[in-house]
């Protein structure tokens, strides 16, 4: 209730002044402090030892370029024959669907004349 009631324009400027320059200094030595503090728990680096030779592994003769060459080959003629026979397949799909047109069209053109028949059955007659 004090703190809420003082005024900082009854204060001297010099005490003001010294009270933020004694509150900076605080913070920069906390800082320091923390900073000493921290660099002493860092833990030590671990240091790599080279001495032991690299071991050059070979790959096994099961993998090799030949090999690699034959299998390559039997993919693409497997997707040569795939591509064929996806082809065959649209082509066959087309001529499907043209012969459904044409059969459904002869469909709906006999609906239309047992239409215009019925409608003039139904018509009156003068």
């Amino acid at each position: 209730m004090l703190l809420s009631q003082a005024q900082i324009d009854a204060a001297p400027a010099g005490t003001v002044k010294w009270f933020f320059v004694l509150v900076f200094a605080l913070i920069v030595v906390a800082g320091a402090i923390t900073g000493i503090i921290a660099s002493f728990r860092r833990p030590a680096k671990v240091k790599m030892d080279d001495e032991p030779p690299i071991a050059v592994l070979k790959a096994s003769p099961r993998y090799n370029h030949a090999l690699a060459e034959s299998r390559q080959a039997e993919t693409f003629r497997r997707l040569d024959g795939h591509d064929a026979e996806i082809e065959q397949l649209w082509m066959t799909m087309r001529r499907e669907d043209a012969s459904i047109r044409e059969e459904n069209a002869r469909k709906f053109e006999a609906i239309m004349l047992s239409l215009g028949r019925i409608e003039g059955e139904l018509k009156p007659r003068k």
